[in-house]
């Protein structure tokens, strides 16, 4: 503070009175100085009560992108901004506005190198320190040649996704609902007699009925859970992720009790992370790891789809950006220490056979071809801690990456790949892996991808020959994102929610 009024009068000083700003200025900046992110470079626009804000427009865009993150619950300080810019006036709007620009710009400069810590169990920088100079010339350009309109629309994110899920959010949002009665614990099937106004009221909270709709169920229902509610049950079900067999369990339970206030603050939240990746190439494969599942998309064409297996909560799939250049065929396996030493070890100090039976072959190094033979280890003077060695994997048809691996560079080291484990994908939650991720339709990705890099049908068939390991490197390098929306809009125009696995929207969540 004393650093601030130190500055300002300085800068008084040393400018002309010509150019110093105005007493009404001076005013407003004094007024809000506690609360201006950029004091000095807002002193700096304002060396006259000359007022920037006079579009409509422009001012609608830099609301709602406030207004997003306040949903967001990301910063405790910016409803405080959100409060003071709705019932301002005049200069002291256009004081506050500009700051508020200059903060935006500046968040969304960093999203880059922040957003994920942001995004994922963090918490929104009060202070984002100094803006690049870039956004400051900006702003001044946009000033000064009555642009500012066109530079806030900039703040808007550039996915295809944002206009659509930002009125599917409004219409979830109000301010003023009254609560409304929560459903019980007890398990409803259909046919039992019900509280028909509760469960019809919670589909409406839930954006599943609309009110006409809630009216008309009500006068058919008769105290029943009939089959039209069942079956607008099921609809619910599917779009949370949930097996649609119409049975209000727990798990249904759970989003029909949910609050639209929570519901528009994990949109909020996930349009936010719509910036993250907004950005893709032309082709790619997209893996959303709440939703279990992964796209091949080439110009915005979806041209392979499929289940996937991800990491459990304690061994997350982390959220990475890469690319995909080669498929190793009949791969074998480098087991990572952490699991080696978690998964595999204890099971061979307590059965020495098991790991003949796995096909796990003992290696001083990954670099070595020496191969230690299992006899050879002083099973009783080592432990699961010191085990000095490393252990691979034969390749064959239990080896635990399957037959097809998707090599992607990475420093996490992830991959997808093949499983020998099929019945997992029957699930209808599938975080069982410890990181790397699991493809079920692994053999029919192998030969799309094969079939574009211009192999033959019998060149694919020779890369399948056990034991040997293959590698087919790919004529063009795909981008490989990794994301993490618990919340989208489908192609039907839906809002679909998705379980909040790793918990990243409930650390996100402001604790006051």
């Amino acid at each position: 503070m004393v650093r601030f009024l130190l500055l300002t009068v300085v800068f008084l000083i040393l400018m002309p009175l010509s150019v110093q700003a105005s007493s009404g200025v001076r005013n407003v900046l004094k007024q809000y100085e506690t609360e201006l992110f950029y004091p000095q470079h807002v002193f700096h626009f304002y060396q006259n009560e000359q007022r920037k804000w006079y579009s409509p427009q422009a001012r609608k865009n830099l609301e709602n992108q406030l207004a997003l993150l306040v949903l967001a619950d990301l910063n405790n300080t910016l409803e405080q901004r959100y409060y003071h810019l709705q019932n301002s006036k005049e200069l002291e709007y256009d004081v506050l506005a500009t700051d508020t620009l200059i903060y935006l710009l500046t968040y969304q400069s960093q999203i880059p190198k922040k957003g994920r810590s942001w995004f994922f169990g963090g918490r929104l920088d009060e202070h984002l320190g100094t803006p690049y100079p870039q956004i400051i010339s900006s702003i001044n350009r946009a000033f000064t040649s009555g642009r500012l309109t066109y530079l806030t629309e900039s703040l808007v994110p550039s996915s295809t996704q944002y206009e659509d899920f930002y009125l599917q959010l409004l219409s979830y949002y109000d301010p003023y609902s009254e609560p409304m009665e929560k459903l019980s614990s007890k398990v409803l099937r259909p046919n039992q007699v019900i509280s028909d106004t509760s469960l019809i009221n919670r589909l409406y909270i839930a954006g599943e009925l609309t009110e006409e709709e809630s009216t008309e169920l009500l006068s058919q229902s008769n105290g029943l859970y009939n089959p039209q509610l069942v079956s607008v049950v099921k609809r619910f079900q599917k779009r949370h992720g949930l097996v649609p067999d119409g049975i209000v369990g727990p798990k249904t339970k759970y989003w029909l009790n949910m609050s639209a206030k929570e519901r528009v603050r994990i949109m909020a939240l996930n349009i936010q992370r719509l910036r993250l990746w907004e950005n893709k190439k032309d082709r790619y494969v997209l893996v959303n790891i709440p939703s279990y599942d992964m796209g091949y998309w080439q110009e915005d064409e979806l041209l392979f789809h499929s289940k996937v297996i991800v990491g459990k909560p304690e061994r997350k799939t982390p959220l990475f950006s890469t690319y995909l250049d080669s498929i190793v065929f009949n791969p074998n396996w480098k087991v990572p220490t952490k699991i080696m030493r978690e998964d595999i070890l204890p099971k061979a100090f307590n059965d020495k056979d098991f790991l003949l039976s796995q096909n796990f072959e003992i290696v001083p190094t990954w670099l070595s071809d020496e191969v230690i033979p299992i006899e050879d280890i002083d099973w009783e003077q080592e432990s699961v801690e010191t085990f000095p060695y490393k252990l691979r994997q034969k390749s064959g048809n239990s080896n635990a990456l399957g037959r097809y691996k998707f090599n992607t560079p990475n420093k996490n080291a992830i991959y997808l790949h093949d499983t020998p484990s099929k019945s997992l994908f029957r699930k209808q939650t599938r975080a069982y892996s410890s990181g790397c991720i699991r493809v079920e339709k692994a053999s029919e990705f192998a030969q799309l991808l094969m079939a574009e890099s211009h192999f033959s049908k019998k060149e694919y068939r020779s890369y399948h020959q056990l034991p040997e390991t293959k590698e087919a490197f790919l004529s063009q390098m795909i981008s490989v994102y990794t994301i993490y929306q618990t919340a989208w809009i489908d192609e039907k125009n839906q809002v679909q929610f998705r379980d909040d696995i790793y918990k990243y929207d409930q650390w996100s969540k402001s604790k006051n």
